[in-house]
Formats: C-alpha cells, sequence, structure tokens
C-alpha cells in the first residue's frame, strides 16, 4: 500500500499538546472577562447560506472566501464573525432584550496569503453592544474597556488608541472638501504605512494647500489641541464631545491604557463615530483587537435600525506574537496535577483512587506502561507536576508519598489528605 505524505495546509495551524493546553487557557482568561461584564454567549454556524454571508462582501472578500455548493445549497464559511451576528439579531430580535450584549469565540476562513500572524483558519473574538434605534455613548467606553481587560488578564502590555471619524469628517467638511472626503480618509488610514512624507504629498494631490491644515489637525494628540483649533463644522465638535466621554468614562472605570490617536480611522464605510485599535508595546505597528461604533449592523437584513459598537480580536494571531516573545509557558502536555504510578499488582487500586481524586475535582492520570522507568520518562515528559508510586506497602499502609517534579520534596500522607497537599 502507498503511503501518503502527512502534511497540514498552509495557512492552518496545528498546535502539540503544550501549546493547545497553553492557547485554551489564554482563550479561557479572554472569556472570563467578556463573562465579567455580562455578556451574552453565541455559537453561530461555520458554514452560512451564500447569499446571506456574502450580503455586504465586495472586493477583497469576494476573493478570500471559501465558497462550496452542495446539491441546490449554494454555502460559504464564514469570514469572519459580524455578518453572522447581523443575521441572528436581525433573525431572533423579538426574542432579545436591548441593548443586546454578545460576545462569540469561532474559527473563521479567509483564503489570504498566508504571513506572520495571519492564517487561512484562525480563532477570531468578537464583542458586541447592539442597541434597537439607539445606543448610548456609554456603550463605547465599555467596550474599550473590556478590551483593557482582555490585556490584563492576559498580563500584556499594551496601549488603546482611540478616535472618532466624525473628528476628521467634520475636518474636511469645515475645509469645502466633502467631496473627496473618502479618498482623503483613505490615504491617511495608511499613513502609518506610508510614512508622513509620502502620505503629505498624495493627500496634497487632492487637497492642495489645505493639506497642511489637515496634518495639523491629524496630528494633534489631545483634547485640548482639537478643541483649541476653532473648527465650527457640528460633527467635528460632536467627535470632540464624544471622545471627551468616552475617556471620562475610561477613567472612571479605571483604564488606563486608552490613548487618543486620530491616525486610527479603520476603513472607509462601515464605522461611523469612536473607532479604536489595541497595540502590543513590543508591536506597535500590528493591531491586536480593534473596533468601532457602527449605525445600522442589521442594515442588509432588516429595516430596523440597529447602531452598535463592538471589537474583533485574532486570538491565533496574537498567541503566536506572544509566543514569539516567550512569554508563554509551555512546561506541561495536559491538565493533571498528579500522576499516579503503578509497582506490582496494584493497578486496579491506583484506578480507584484516580477516580476518587477526580470526584473531588483533582485532575489526574494513571501511568501504566510497559516499565517503571518507561513511567517515569512520560512523567518526565508531559511535565506533570506531581507523582505518586504506589507498591503493596503503600496499599497496605494506606500511607502515599506525593513527590513534587520541581523541588523532589516528597511528602506522606493519607489518601483521603492527598487534596490537601495538591
Amino acid at each position: 500500500m502507498q503511503t501518503i505524505k502527512p502534511r497540514t495546509m498552509s495557512g492552518f495551524l496545528e498546535l502539540l499538546p503544550r501549546e493547545q493546553k497553553v492557547f485554551n487557557e489564554m482563550k479561557e482568561k479572554v472569556e472570563s472577562v467578556l463573562r465579567l461584564h455580562g455578556l451574552a454567549c453565541l455559537d453561530t454556524p461555520v458554514l452560512e447560506l451564500s447569499e446571506v454571508l456574502l450580503a455586504k462582501a465586495g472586493g477583497e472578500t469576494e476573493k478570500q472566501i471559501f465558497r462550496l455548493v452542495k446539491g441546490d445549497t449554494d454555502m460559504t464559511m464564514r469570514f469572519d464573525l459580524t455578518v453572522p451576528l447581523a443575521k441572528f439579531v436581525a433573525l431572533n430580535k423579538n426574542e432579545l432584550s436591548f441593548p443586546f450584549r454578545r460576545y462569540q469565540i469561532g474559527k473563521v476562513y479567509r483564503g489570504e496569503r498566508p504571513q506572520k500572524g495571519r492564517l487561512r483558519e484562525f480563532y477570531q473574538c468578537d464583542a458586541d453592544i447592539i442597541g434597537d434605534g439607539e445606543l448610548p455613548i456609554e456603550a463605547d467606553a465599555e467596550v474599550i474597556a473590556i478590551l483593557s481587560g482582555i490585556y490584563s488578564a492576559l498580563g500584556v502590555e499594551a496601549d488603546i488608541l482611540v478616535s472618532n471619524r466624525k473628528v476628521l469628517i467634520g475636518l474636511l467638511n469645515e475645509l469645502d472638501l466633502s467631496e473627496k472626503q473618502t479618498d482623503v480618509l483613505n490615504l491617511l488610514d495608511k499613513y502609518e504605512k506610508m510614512g508622513k512624507e509620502a502620505c503629505f504629498s498624495e493627500v496634497e494631490a487632492l487637497a492642495g494647500e489645505k493639506t497642511s491644515e489637515i496634518f495639523n489637525v491629524f496630528e494633534m494628540k489631545t483634547l485640548e489641541e482639537l478643541k483649541s483649533a476653532n473648527i465650527q463644522n457640528e460633527s467635528f465638535k460632536e467627535g470632540i464631545e464624544e471622545l471627551e466621554r468616552v475617556f471620562e468614562l475610561l477613567k472612571v472605570m479605571g483604564v488606563e491604557n486608552a490613548k487618543l490617536n486620530l491616525n486610527i480611522i479603520r476603513g472607509l464605510d462601515y464605522y461611523t463615530g469612536t473607532v479604536f485599535e489595541g497595540r502590543l508595546k513590543e508591536f506597535p505597528a500590528i493591531s491586536i483587537g480593534g473596533g468601532g461604533r457602527y449605525e445600522n449592523l442589521t442594515g442588509y437584513f432588516s429595516s430596523s435600525k440597529m447602531p452598535g459598537v463592538g471589537f474583533g480580536m485574532g486570538l491565533t494571531r496574537l498567541f503566536v506574537l506572544l509566543k514569539e516573545l516567550g512569554k508563554l509557558n509551555f512546561s506541561k502536555d495536559n491538565y493533571s496535577k498528579l500522576a499516579i504510578i503503578p509497582i506490582g499488582d496494584t493497578e486496579n487500586f491506583c484506578f480507584t483512587l484516580a477516580s476518587k481524586l477526580r470526584a473531588e475535582g483533582i485532575a489526574c492520570e494513571v501511568l501504566y506502561s510497559k516499565s517503571f522507568k518507561a513511567r517515569m520518562n512520560m512523567a518526565n515528559k508531559t511535565g506533570v507536576p506531581n507523582i505518586i508510586v504506589v507498591g503493596e506497602d503503600e496499599v497496605n499502609s494506606g500511607i502515599f508519598g506525593v513527590k513534587n517534579m520541581a523541588t523532589g520534596e516528597t511528602v506522606k500522607v493519607t489518601a483521603d489528605k492527598i487534596k490537601d497537599i495538591l
């Protein structure tokens, strides 16, 4: 029989058990923060009808999707968690309470060229607050606070850069550049990648002598500077007022890593107000979590106006970056706190002991390889922190030695006290 070379497709990540364990723990920490903020949990299908999932797609999205047809059913694998949310809310509006607060963690699929931190299959984490007709600005501050809480729970240093699209839109309207608004914003959105000189030059080709006025405001770093810019446009003023309220709320919520940065624009036609991005200190050019305010989540599925605010975070990407920084501990293969190693005819006793410990919430395993040496090697290789060697003497006396594999210390206890040691 011809053997097939085992391989994983490019852009799809498979982790070793000790890596998967750390990833799961990271995901659980993220989820714990989302639950602390009272968000409901959703789990939408990986496959959706193409006409539903691609309702607002176009351009690059169309090129990146994984699409298949089975019989008469045209299906697409979800490329984000936002469109499935829009479908869910439109479909279940009468069953939901608003503002509707939800999170979802799940795999998404994009047929783009794999590169550092970017895969074709990856875990995405989304959190959103959706209103029915209206949504107070307080929601904007809360989702930023949630993102900040996630960074804290993971023990990573990150800044959250915050802006409001109304500020730049109002500025361009003030300068009579409303017809060129989309093109100018598109260029400003590339400011970090292009560099100031190249970006200024391209904006100048559109805005002429008004370019200096645009960049004077665009590069301001404080609300006081913005308020002193003497721009009378109502959108500009409203954007500043919203930013003031958001930063006021973040302060009372104890969020200290949010900073004003008008470079954050995040696309052209989806976000309408507050926008923000998280940046790791060690990777300041890479966005790790970002989002903002949008006016109508369900516009493609319902006539009801449903504004919202939320963020998305690539958990797989974050995992890869933290691994590269050496900030993850891959010392264990599994969740066992204890390995029980039988010697002689004690296996039945060891399995009974393991069952009792598991009933008390202690994760443990019985090692039953062919030799004692092989069992000890397995305990060392999997990184289990404690072992008990059980022979006839231990069974007869009821006294067991719990050995700490890191320190080498052994503590003698009765079976009912093993849990206390661990």
